[in-house]
């Protein structure tokens, strides 16, 4: 019984992880958006706004992302892929960089590239995230009978 257990558990973290992906994916596209919104009208330093924006629009996921990835490039560590995680620390290395055009331009692109691992992850979601939870259920039951 322990082993079904534990083994659904594990398609239940398994699952949980995906759905890690879409949250984070999520919460870049809002801080995308409040990018855009303050480049449109304030202009505020580049690390006072990421940060800000995170705090005030509550993205949790994204307690990864400070001031210290706009000064250097640095290793992303999330459960993104690494493409994905490579391409947060190039964006977070070049905002701030450059005019407020080429800025929104970063900043629109960021976020074309991130809907597009969004629905990627998504995709994913749906269609493994039953998958896991059912092959870690019968996999203990099989793993029990055999045992048995």
């Amino acid at each position: 019984m322990i082993l079904i257990i534990s083994t659904t558990g594990l398609g239940i973290y398994l699952s949980g992880k995906s759905k890690q992906k879409i949250i984070i994916c999520r919460d870049l596209i809002s801080l995308c958006d409040g990018l855009l919104l303050d480049l449109n009208y304030k202009i505020t330093p580049a690390g006072e706004l990421i940060e800000s924006i995170v705090e005030s629009r509550k993205l949790e996921s994204l307690k990864f992302i400070g001031k210290n990835c706009l000064i250097r490039q640095k290793k992303i560590d999330s459960p993104l892929s690494d493409s994905d995680n490579k391409e947060v620390s190039s964006f977070l290395f070049m905002f701030g960089k450059s005019d407020v055009e080429t800025q929104k331009k970063l900043v629109s692109n960021f976020r074309e590239n991130i809907n597009i691992s969004l629905k990627k992850y998504t995709d994913k979601h749906s269609k493994d995230s039953k998958l896991y939870i059912t092959f870690g259920l019968f996999s203990g039951l099989i793993v029990s009978i055999i045992w048995s």
